[in-house]
């Protein structure tokens, strides 16, 4: 009986002490869910997979017709992407899935969100200026990868990742986009 007091004792201050528990819902963030791949464009929604038409380019002010950034190789099939962008944030279209999904060639639909700009931020709050004890807070550590002197920490869903470059302890920019398994 002696032997399991100190562990009873631990376990009775840490379930009735309010302030413990806080510290350990901190420590570790709630799993990521499709809402974590959208972002607020002008009290517009924007998540990856939305169909992509002209009403939404202009309600969220980029052009309509994106610039054709080439045909990119996805699960074997080769895909079309546009970029659309405006100051502090690209959007990248494409037919991409057409043929596995109920769509046509000519529907795009959003591939990729990049943001560079404060005033854009992910639902958890993180936004380009956020600190990565902040990044922390919101999603916990997540896979780091150093590559060509660049910092990101990545959190991923399935197929859809969250990136977060890193640049002196802070976030400088943010992408969402779809897992490319494709070696080409």
């Amino acid at each position: 009986m002696k032997k399991h007091t100190p562990i009873f004792l631990c376990s009775v201050l840490m379930f009735s002490c309010p302030g413990s528990n806080v510290v350990f819902a901190q420590g570790k963030p709630s799993i990521l869910t499709k809402q974590d791949f959208s972002v607020q464009i002008k009290d517009l929604p924007v998540a990856l997979g939305d169909r992509w038409t002209p009403d939404i380019a202009r309600k969220i002010g980029v052009p309509v017709e994106g610039s054709f950034t080439g045909e990119v190789p996805f699960d074997g099939v080769q895909y079309k992407f546009f970029q659309h962008q405006n100051a502090g944030v690209e959007i990248f279209t494409s037919n991409l899935w057409w043929d596995k999904a109920e769509r046509s060639v000519d529907d795009y639909i959003v591939s990729q969100i990049t943001l560079t700009a404060e005033e854009f931020a992910t639902p958890r709050g993180v936004h380009v200026g956020s600190t990565r004890k902040e990044l922390n807070s919101a999603y916990g550590t997540g896979q780091v990868d150093n590559d060509a002197g660049e910092q990101w920490i990545t959190y991923e869903l399935d197929k859809e990742l969250l990136s977060f470059e890193i640049k002196g302890g802070n976030v400088i920019k943010i992408t969402m986009n779809y897992k490319n398994d494709s070696q080409e």
